[in-house]
């Protein structure tokens, strides 16, 4: 076929008889199992990106669950629950 890579042929309808499927819906070609990977290679630069990427995503979520944290007590304590602790406000000197 023109513009297909060197060694590549087209399938018939005859061919389908070749291909099988598992009850875990597994394709099959001639009876072995049809496997496709592919390996995710990256440069130095990117996993230098990736991590810090990593470090950003962790640090805010621990910066929302703080966050979270504080606003929950601040809203308890405004109601008299103070299972939690409430800050103490000293009155102010003037």
């Amino acid at each position: 076929m023109p513009g297909w890579p060197a060694g590549v042929q087209r399938l018939d309808v005859e061919d389908l008889e070749r291909l099988g499927i598992d009850s875990g819906n597994q394709l099959f070609w001639d009876g072995s199992r049809v496997e496709v990977t592919r390996r995710l290679d990256l440069t130095g630069l990117q996993k230098i990106l990736a991590a810090v990427v990593a470090v950003c995503a962790v640090l805010g979520g621990l910066g929302g669950f703080m966050s979270g944290l504080n606003s929950g007590t601040e809203f308890l304590c405004a109601r008299g629950v103070t299972w939690l602790s409430c800050p103490v406000h000293s009155p102010a000197a003037r």
